[in-house]
């Protein structure tokens, strides 16, 4: 690209961001969190109007677009050649503790150089900015010899069931970028399995398990688990929880047979459970030193065989590759109700490893138990040396001067929803913006740089 063409792109950058500003506050004010499905609105009215509202705005900047059932929809630049892709999404995750928040969640505020609101750089903030990047390369390319499609998807916080819909409509992009992660870009992306277990327990005992309740989803490590014990030996318990060592805090209180114990842990990603301190795996521990006659044998199976580690080691799954690193397995929900023991683990395995394996092996470290597997998103990978790697990186590597190498992580992103495509940005490295937390933010330099690289990697894909 030469310096000409980069010159006419920051110039339109720098003239189009306060208009990308007033249309990034347009979206910001609908909350788009997934709600009750009503006709043409699966994920809810909130999700619809979003993609109602940015696909105006495509067409106010001249665009053809296409509303797939409120699904998803899409704005396209080009009829001919390659079909390439960039997959947002308009869907944000509750605001939370409205406390917590400095500014109204839902009004784009701007202050000491940063936007704030729910969806500023998860995924709003990257979609209106990669609109604008295809509204100025549309100002410089006339004739493009391949075609740019932006898909504005309304599910990706709860399982991307609206890319898996809008494919089946449309066709896929022969490449594809997802602005939902981090730079320079992600090459690899962990498989990830999600397992119920179960097991009826036998309650017939001087001291038994009335309550057990731990976490809120399995891809987050539980911070408080909460026990009810029934018991005759009120005094031996209260003794085992006076001399219990852990990593986490522990609570409890007595009244008259029974024993309420809650322990303390830490929460953190279940793609990064190392992070977090697991309180029902702490809980389990402690429950081990307790006589529970008959379910003893249970309570020790889950704790050495999930308690005890977060690489799989008790489940004799653990191993690591050079491309992904090493397996986690996250005890995510512990659950006791109606006498049946529920426990929801998520495994995050390296991109080589094969998801039956593990499936056979869990039935076998784990008989007695009933194992149903949930949910899997294979692993994605895209080597390096790749066409598509290599170019990004060039693009990148061109705005910001950052020869940083492509990163490899537990989590997963829009770019499974496609054959061929990786996350590139939107944040960059070492950038912090409290995504899903009360404050999310995102500077307006990085904003800006964003639409920038953006633009430049939609030109090559336009004119090459």
């Amino acid at each position: 690209m030469n310096i000409e063409i980069e010159k006419k792109i920051d110039k339109l950058v720098d003239e189009y961001f306060d208009e990308m500003l007033d249309s990034l506050k347009r979206v910001i004010k609908i909350k788009s969190v997934m709600g009750t499905e009503k006709d043409n609105m699966p994920f809810g009215e909130g999700p619809a109007r979003a993609l109602s509202e940015t696909l105006k705005i495509c067409k106010e900047l001249g665009f053809e677009t296409l509303n797939v059932d409120n699904y998803a929809g899409h704005v396209t630049y080009g009829n001919s050649g390659k079909l390439y892709g960039v997959l947002g999404h308009l869907d944000v995750v509750p605001e939370g503790d409205l406390d917590k928040w400095e500014s109204d969640p839902y009004e784009l505020t701007i202050k000491e150089g940063k936007m704030f609101g729910r969806g500023v750089s998860d995924d709003k903030g990257p979609s209106i900015g990669a609109l604008y990047a295809l509204k100025i390369v549309s100002e410089i390319v006339e004739n493009p010899k391949n075609t740019i499609r932006i898909i504005f998807g309304t599910n990706e916080e709860n399982g991307s069931k609206c890319l898996k819909y809008y494919f089946q409509k449309q066709p896929y992009p022969d490449a594809a970028v997802t602005p939902d992660g981090s730079f320079p870009l992600i090459f690899a992306e962990k498989g990830n399995v999600t397992y119920e277990l179960s097991i009826s327990l036998d309650t017939n005992y001087h001291t038994k398990l009335l309550e057990l309740d731990a976490g809120t989803a399995v891809n987050v490590v539980p911070e408080i688990c909460r026990v009810v014990i029934e018991t005759e030996k009120v005094k031996e318990i209260e003794y085992v929880l006076q001399n219990h060592k852990s990593k986490c805090g522990f609570e409890y209180k007595i009244n008259e047979n029974k024993i309420e114990i809650k322990s303390i842990g830490k929460s953190a990603h279940g793609s990064t459970p190392e992070l977090g301190i697991n309180a029902a795996a702490c809980m389990l521990e402690l429950l081990t030193r307790i006589d529970f006659g008959p379910v003893n044998q249970i309570i020790e199976t889950l704790y050495e065989k999930l308690g005890k580690d977060i690489n799989g080691r008790g489940l004799d799954i653990y191993g690591e590759d050079k491309v992904s690193g090493k397996l986690t397995c996250n005890l995510g929900i512990l659950k006791l109700q109606d006498n049946l023991l529920r426990a929801f683990i998520n495994i995050r395995y390296p991109i080589f490893f094969n998801v039956d394996m593990i499936t056979r092996q869990l039935n076998e470290a784990l008989k007695g138990f009933t194992i149903e597997r949930k949910r899997h998103s294979n692993p994605l990978y895209i080597p390096k040396d790749s066409d598509l790697v290599k170019l990004l990186l060039d693009v990148y590597r061109n705005v910001t001067k950052d020869e940083s190498e492509p990163i490899a992580i537990g989590g997963g992103t829009y770019a499974r929803a496609v054959p061929y495509g990786v996350a590139f940005g939107a944040t960059f490295p070492g950038e912090q913006t409290g995504m899903h937390q009360p404050n999310e933010n995102w500077s307006l330099d990085s904003f800006k740089k964003f639409v920038r690289i953006y633009a430049r990697l939609m030109y090559r894909w336009l004119t090459e």
